[in-house]
């Protein structure tokens, strides 16, 4: 269970700046194969506690060499109450190879958020722990429009870095992340894709 002052996807605010409460359930089987869920809201002055998201996740991994093989699928379902003003969904299917503390995914939407709406998303991500109870995190990816509506949209960009610490059963997060070209549309204005997110975990 976590709280979270906002809730982001690839440098974009989908909970438009409001803090975030998440569920997650997970199941690793010792074959390989692991199933995900989780499930979140938000919290405004205006709308109280509103549903914002889903996710299922379900993949195989396999040990290589030193090297962890991963592929599997994601669905994501967000509601009106999103900074999106609608409610919208993606799935994406994906394959990936872990090393150490780093590891790479490349994904493959054939609707992303919109009907025909194909795009590619290579990402690199690093976890790493220079002391005990304490985790460093650092993420960089790229979104490829293949084809948008017959738009031609540019690439787009996503960075984030985070700092945890473990006090007893709650991790604390600080996490920085951003994202390009252009800016963010939320509660009817333009922001800045850069933003500072703080946010506690309880694992049980």
């Amino acid at each position: 269970m976590s709280v979270f002052s906002d809730s982001r996807l690839r440098g974009y605010s989908l909970s438009g700046g409001h803090p975030v409460g998440i569920v997650d359930v997970s199941y690793d089987d010792p074959s390989g194969l692991y199933a995900a869920a989780s499930a979140s809201a938000l919290a405004s002055s205006n709308d109280g506690i509103k549903p914002l998201g889903l996710q299922l996740n379900g993949g195989y991994v396999h040990r290589l060499s030193g090297v962890t093989l991963d592929f599997g699928a994601i669905y994501s379902t967000y509601s009106n109450y999103s900074s999106r003003g609608s409610s919208s969904s993606y799935t994406e299917i994906y394959a990936g190879a872990a090393y150490k503390f780093l590891s790479s995914r490349i994904a493959f939407s054939p609707h992303y958020f919109e009907g025909g709406a194909r795009t590619f998303y290579g990402e690199i991500d690093a976890n790493f722990s220079p002391a005990r109870k304490l985790h460093l995190t650092g993420h960089a990816g790229l979104l490829v429009p293949i084809n948008y509506r017959g738009e031609n949209p540019s690439n787009q960009y996503d960075w984030r870095v985070g700092v945890s610490r473990d006090v007893g059963k709650v991790t604390l997060h600080v996490i920085g992340s951003g994202g390009g070209p252009g800016r963010d549309y939320y509660r009817g204005r333009w922001h800045n894709r850069n933003a500072l997110v703080v946010g506690a975990s309880l694992a049980l």
